[in-house]
């Protein structure tokens, strides 16, 4: 399973849980409600924590990958710094 699927997958099951959670309450008044309030910041705190990773995970060969570009750029550029006059000689 792909690691966008995981999280999504995440999202879902976690506000299912919530919207159960609130319909199916067995208490009244304050306590509940303090409950409540708690596990959604745990959520919160989780769901966070959790796309944070993600986002490292996806940005990262991003990174690398302009790095390399940069990298190879410089080296096509020294490259044709030095072909262009032996090409002008061949011409002229």
């Amino acid at each position: 399973m792909k690691n966008s699927s995981v999280i999504m997958t995440t999202l879902f099951v976690g506000a299912a849980g919530v919207i159960a959670g609130v319909l199916l309450a067995t208490g009244k008044g304050a306590k509940p409600k303090t409950k409540f309030a708690r596990k959604s910041q745990e959520y919160k705190e989780f769901l966070l924590d959790n796309f944070n990773e993600f986002t490292d995970f996806v940005s990262h060969p991003f990174e690398n990958l302009e790095e390399e570009t940069k990298r190879l750029s410089k080296k096509a550029n020294a490259k044709a710094k030095r072909v262009i006059p032996e090409i002008n000689q061949e011409f002229n």
